[in-house]
């Protein structure tokens, strides 16, 4: 059995991610007290730790060994940590499954014990139980004075010296209770925060249950964070192209697959891989491309003979063709998404990797509200728009917009603003922070054989099959449809998910998770059209029945989204944590003096438009405030309760927060 570096007090969580390849080394740096018999007191507080998670999954009757891999991953475990002490717990655990056999059981475990170099170690298996509900920092509580006794124990033999401390769980433990985005990390424990958060997905299913179009996206990164920043970037631009021949009814309305998601991270997070997900729907750009040039062939011919025709008989002058792309430029202003929409019959996918740029647009009020767009596409709700000047009228009954944005941390705040926070606009989206755990240059000529595009070009011409198929469905569309027991396992997981978050939060966060439950919808819905592709296209069927009208979920992609969505509830509640903590009331509890006159002169002021300085001195006049008295004012309600912005030397706007009177 491997020998382990003593700590202060026994830490599963520690201990599991100790590393075992270099115990050797970390044997001869640790303190002079770390003797031979004080390792046996360590490792078998650590035979007692594993014993008593074994003895809790036995007991709650959990099987952690479904799955041929999982089976195999906890024999490796086990193996690393006790040699052959860990074969009981092999049988004990494996017991439970319907498909244990105790002569096969003990072969798999033997070839285990001959396997070490397979690279898992004892963490897989705590990693293992608290994915399935074990509390493991409860069971290393009951040991805690014990191990306290053997800490100090260590350090008088050691005549004083230095035991080592800042464990992993310690270093967790601080990040855990920060409210910060932006506050800085460890690099070195960011990728163990992660797994220990339940903040990654792709390293929670199986590798098999995924459908074969996806394997490819797998296989392009090689940590679970990169596979899930390419799954949720690929099933974005996805579902955005997706026609509205493919539909479900849920909470008794229609709704397609379009998703709204930001991806955020740091610098060197390669958020840039994404832009290869643009390649998923070239095909597709390319047909409207040349749609479009053939429109304005026809336009130019039309065009000729209307103009050479005697001016009696002309009629009505030929309309030039609007160009069409399935991507619309977040910096467009609302009439021009309006416009976009429209060409392309209802759909589009804004997608930027600044994210930046959509909140510019947000905030110019002059361009139309964009924020009332975004909110009522992601809901499939009538949107029109009116220019009297141009003559114009647009309206969309069943918007189909899809928003992918990647950004840094630090741009966030200004895009999840007061405004788009309590209006709604923020729920709607997906959240996943990037946490990358090596600091190092990476191997840039790894791969280098087959850039990442290509991988997704080919996905792309794959991908062109399933549209033209729904497009030859536009006029007998198909109905995705969860079975009973599915649409219980739904109901539960989500009615689960939103007391649990509920009691945390309160009323707030109910916006979020009731969202969550849609989206989750929408992926698995995705999925299972994915799911067809690949088995129809591996087949020469077609992929839809002449006469099919419905398509059934299958619960491999069911269970994927909801791991899926139980990882982005924890990514979005970090969120709400932040942000709705700035969504309080700015003049409530203020300490600053004449708190109440400043509010009073705040509600006073020009709610919509921009307004200068001597206006406000005006105002401030009425309410018995003097011109001094108002400037200072002024500066407070920039600098010090952020509800007014200065666009430029004497010109103030408020800045949307909405203040109660």
């Amino acid at each position: 059995m491997e020998d382990y570096k003593v700590k202060e007090d026994f830490d599963p969580k520690a201990w599991a991610n100790l590393d075992t390849k270099n115990s050797e080394t970390q044997t001869s740096q640790t303190s002079v007290g770390n003797t031979q018999s004080e390792r046996l007191i360590q490792v078998d507080q650590a035979f007692s730790e594993i014993a008593e998670t074994v003895k809790v999954l036995v007991e709650r009757n959990i099987d952690i060994t479904i799955g041929y891999k999982n089976w195999l991953t906890l024999g490796f475990a086990l193996a690393d940590g006790l040699g052959e002490s860990g074969r009981s717990f092999y049988h004990d655990l494996s017991r439970m499954n319907a498909e244990y056999d105790n002569a096969e059981c003990d072969k798999q475990y033997t070839s285990c014990l001959r396997g070490k170099k397979s690279g898992t170690t004892i963490k897989s298996f705590f990693y293992m139980a608290k994915e399935a509900g074990i509390d493991i920092s409860q069971i290393a509580k009951e040991h805690r004075s014990f191990n306290n006794c053997v800490a100090k124990e260590v350090d008088t033999c050691a005549n004083n010296a230095t035991v080592p401390t800042g464990t992993l769980s310690e270093k967790v433990g601080k990040i855990e209770d920060s409210k910060d985005l932006d506050k800085d990390m460890p690099s070195d424990i960011l990728a163990q925060l992660a797994q220990l958060r339940g903040m990654t997905f792709t390293d929670k299913i199986n590798r098999e249950d995924w459908p074969a179009f996806c394997l490819p996206i797998l296989d392009s990164q090689d940590d679970p964070v990169g596979r899930d920043k390419m799954i949720l970037g690929s099933l974005n631009i996805i579902s955005g192209v997706l026609p509205k021949s493919l539909y479900s009814i849920y909470d008794r309305r229609r709704i397609y697959a379009p998703l709204y998601n930001i991806i955020y991270g740091g610098f060197a997070t390669r958020k840039g891989d994404l832009e290869a997900c643009r390649k998923l729907i070239e095909p597709v750009k390319r047909q409207m491309r040349q749609q479009y040039e053939k429109e304005v062939a026809d336009y130019e011919l039309a065009l000729a003979n209307w103009e050479n025709a005697p001016k009696a008989s002309r009629g009505k002058m030929p309309e030039k063709p609007t160009p069409r792309s399935p991507f619309i430029p977040a910096n467009s202003s609302a009439s021009a998404v309006y416009r976009a929409l429209a060409a392309n019959g209802g759909w589009g996918e804004i997608f930027d990797t600044e994210a930046d740029t959509l909140t510019n647009m947000l905030s110019k009020k002059e361009y139309g509200d964009f924020s009332d767009l975004l909110r009522k596409a992601h809901h499939h709700e009538e949107c029109s728009m009116a220019r009297v000047g141009e003559q114009l009228f647009i309206e969309i009954t069943e918007p189909r917009l899809s928003v992918l944005l990647t950004c840094t941390e630090s741009q966030l705040p200004p895009l999840l603003a007061f405004d788009n926070f309590v209006n709604g606009l923020a729920s709607r989206f997906l959240f996943y922070a990037l946490l990358n755990g090596i600091v190092e240059f990476r191997n840039v000529f790894e791969g280098s054989d087959r850039p990442i595009e290509d991988i997704y070009k080919e996905l792309g011409e794959q991908l062109f099959v399933l549209y033209q198929a729904l497009q030859e469905r536009v006029a007998h569309p198909i109905q995705f449809v969860l079975s009973k027991a599915q649409q219980a396992e739904f109901m539960k997981a989500f009615k689960k998910m939103l007391k649990e978050h509920y009691e945390l939060f309160g009323d707030g966060i109910q916006g979020f998770i009731f969202r969550l439950a849609l989206e989750c919808y929408r992926i698995t819905m995705v999925l299972t059209a994915l799911r067809r592709l690949s088995e129809r296209l591996e087949t020469g069927e077609c992929l839809f029945d002449e006469n099919e009208q419905a398509l059934c979920c299958d619960d491999r992609d069911l269970h994927i989204a909801l791991t899926i969505i139980e990882c982005l509830v924890k990514h979005t509640v970090r969120i709400y944590e932040v942000f709705s903590q700035k969504q309080e009331n700015p003049f409530q509890k203020s300490d600053k003096k004449n708190a109440e006159q400043i509010k009073n002169l705040y509600m006073a002021l020009p709610n919509e438009q921009v307004f200068k300085t001597a206006e406000a001195v005006e105002i401030a006049q009425r309410l018995q405030i003097s011109e001094r008295t108002a400037k200072r004012y002024l500066k407070q309600l920039v600098k010090d309760y952020k509800v007014l912005d200065q666009p430029r030397q004497g010109v103030y706007q408020k800045s949307g927060k909405e203040v109660q009177a």
